[in-house]
């Protein structure tokens, strides 16, 4: 034990040995079970997103890396971008466009989340069984052949996509007018479609 100047009682843990080592057979068996139920969140995770995958391939989104599903359409990369929570079993769906002119080189994540949709309605949740990994897969699927295909068909028109209400900041804007007159940057395409490994 190590005494502070406030008078706590800190353990120390000798070098070599581990946190687990430390813990009473109780906190132990707590501990335990708590990595388990992570591990379990953590595989389940991947089959609901192996399962989304397969589920909105008919609509051309094609899964390049583990959380993006991507598809090229006239001067613009859709791509649906999925973030697993950190604090439980739960999905936020982030329906993007970048311009393939872009010369950011970092993935910017333009476009609405699903709270943006209808508030409340949408949930993206499962548990520990394999029904439950069925039925969030669905709704997520669900989610973006409804809603997700209804916004990028607001935005199909691309001079649209140049007026004041769009989703483009102003560089995006410029961005997609140069593309428009054919005058896109080779470089910035062929950096866009490494970034979310479209080939």
């Amino acid at each position: 034990l190590l005494t502070t100047q406030s008078g706590h009682y800190i353990n120390l843990i000798k070098k070599g040995s581990k946190l687990i080592d430390q813990l009473s057979p109780n906190e132990k068996k707590e501990y335990l079970r708590e990595r388990e139920l992570k591990k379990l969140e953590r595989s389940n995770a991947d089959k609901v997103l192996r399962r989304f995958a397969s589920q909105i391939k008919e609509t051309g989104f094609i899964r390049t890396k583990p959380t993006f599903f991507v598809r090229e359409n006239n001067l613009i990369a859709e791509f649906i971008h999925i973030h697993k929570y950190s604090f439980g079993p739960y999905f936020r769906i982030h329906t993007c466009i970048r311009v393939l002119n872009d010369s950011r080189e970092f993935i910017a994540l333009i476009g609405p989340i699903e709270k943006d949709f209808k508030a409340g309605k949408y949930k993206f949740e499962y548990e520990s069984s394999i029904e439950s990994v069925e039925i969030c897969a669905n709704e997520m699927a669900t989610f973006v052949k409804k809603e997700s295909e209804s916004w990028y068909q607001q935005w199909s028109d691309r001079n649209s996509l140049l007026q004041d209400n769009s989703p483009l900041h102003d560089q995006d804007k410029l961005y997609l007018k140069e593309a428009i007159l054919g005058e896109s940057v080779k470089s910035n395409v062929l950096r866009s479609k490494n970034l979310l490994k479209i080939k």
